[in-house]
């Protein structure tokens, strides 16, 4: 099994839609749409599943208006930080220094690296 060939995250669909619409697609370039899903599909929580038609079968129409009503939230929210973009402003060039250059395996996890189910 190959998770990347069996296995998707549904919302990726939902949010390829929304960008592919006009007001995206004229208005930004290649890398600013790929940056607008990354930024849209951080802020959604992801739907794992094997076949959409099986997903779909089973998902009640309000379900996915509220499915695609979250992708389009998501996508405009991640417009504003697309155009506000404080990369492009800046005019000096700072060097980045790691202080830490060493992974600590010892430190503790994240809220968001920790697994979801609990040992026995």
């Amino acid at each position: 099994m190959q998770i990347s060939e069996d296995v998707h995250n549904y919302m990726e669909n939902l949010v390829g839609q929304v960008l592919g619409k006009p007001e995206y697609t004229e208005v930004f370039d290649h890398d600013q749409l790929a940056d607008l899903a990354c930024l849209a599909l951080i802020q959604l929580r992801p739907v794992y599943i094997r076949h959409d038609i099986d997903f779909l079968s089973t998902l009640s129409e309000e379900r996915l208006l509220t499915l695609k009503q979250y992708a389009e939230t998501a996508v405009a929210s991640a417009k504003g930080m697309i155009l506000d973009d404080r990369r492009s402003n800046r005019t000096d060039e700072f060097p980045v220094v790691f202080t830490k250059p060493r992974f600590d395996e010892d430190a503790e996890l994240e809220w968001f690296e920790k697994p979801i189910l609990k040992k026995r």
